[in-house]
């Protein structure tokens, strides 16, 4: 079976004719094969259906059976690469630190090192019900998992 790595090498031309980026590949021993995609616009169930059909193409079933399953790093995905920071730029987000805790807030800004988000604290401890909107900067070496959140606006 293919490595993650040959399917990374794969995959790119695809991607790219499609403008569309790759978010993950995991390949296990038992030849189950999945490919995490996404784009800024988001993807659809059909390229989902288009980028496997154009991978197992390049993928030898004759030498090797696998199962290939192809999709969309959607809404509650963790976010892998940076596409996935610069698509959410003013959305909300949930960041779980290493040390256990979780901020939710805008993201504004991210770069090769970490990620700028505002988010509420309490007030001063003269006015303990006031929230404050603070904008923080947390490095990448902090950070367990950041996803993107959804928040339904009732009427």
């Amino acid at each position: 079976m293919k490595s993650t790595t040959e399917i990374r090498n794969i995959i790119a031309p695809i991607l790219l004719e499609k403008d569309l980026f790759l978010v993950d590949v995991t390949a296990s021993t038992d030849n189950v094969i999945e490919v995490y995609i996404d784009s800024m616009r988001g993807v659809s169930v059909k390229e989902c259906m288009t980028v496997n059909r154009a991978l197992e193409a390049q993928l030898d079933r004759e030498s090797t059976d696998f199962s290939l399953t192809v999709y969309s790093a959607g809404i509650g995905f963790p976010f892998k690469v940076p596409q996935q920071y610069e698509k959410n730029v003013g959305k909300s987000v949930v960041v779980k630190l290493s040390d256990g805790q979780k901020i939710e807030g805008t993201l504004l800004a991210h770069s090769a090192s970490g990620i700028t988000i505002a988010h509420e604290e309490k007030g001063p401890a003269a006015k303990k019900r006031e929230r404050i909107t603070v904008e923080k900067e947390i490095p990448f070496t902090d950070i367990k998992e950041v996803r993107d959140v959804v928040t339904i606006n009732k009427k």
